[in-house]
């Protein structure tokens, strides 16, 4: 699928180059385990899915807008160790592979 890409800057709008979507490589995310932890952090939480990097330097994960730092990767699973929650917060989760793109859940 082929999309043109716009800018909206300061209330004026850009037209940028078209952007290709390919949803065959996007990473695809099917299971997590566990699916709470504490709000004290230090829980490892695997991620398993579909076309994810093995290279673990390669990953920005955030729980509840708080960093995940990886352990592990394959390209079927990752594994990050939560940090600390200050309180309540909105739930949240974004996983980031650099040169992919995010992982689709």
């Amino acid at each position: 699928m082929t999309c043109a890409a716009k800018l909206k800057l300061f209330g004026t709008d850009h037209t940028l180059n078209t952007v290709d979507y390919v949803g065959s490589k996007t990473p695809s995310l099917s299971a997590i385990s566990p699916r709470f932890g504490t709000v004290v952090g230090g829980t490892a939480v695997t991620f398993t899915g579909a076309d994810f990097s093995s290279d673990t330097s390669k990953y920005t994960i955030t729980i509840d807008g708080i960093n995940c730092p990886v352990s592990a990767a394959t390209t079927t699973s990752v594994t990050c160790t939560t940090g600390s929650r200050p309180g309540l917060v909105e739930t949240s989760l974004e996983i980031y592979i650099d040169g992919i793109g995010l992982v689709s859940n």
